[in-house]
């Protein structure tokens, strides 16, 4: 089974979702100001990697 690092709260903005993102996973995948994440879907389960 996958281990759980963190959770996240979504909130609305507009007509959009917002999502933050928790500082232990923006550590664990190198994420900085400006940069890109991709969301990859694979079946049921949604997966993020920082775009390089």
């Amino acid at each position: 089974m996958p281990e759980l690092i963190d959770v996240a709260h979504i909130s609305k903005r507009g007509a959009s979702m917002r999502l933050t993102l928790p500082k232990k996973v923006a550590e664990l995948i190198g994420a900085k100001e400006e940069k890109i994440i991709g969301y990859y879907r694979d079946g049921e389960r949604v997966y993020i990697q920082l775009m390089e």
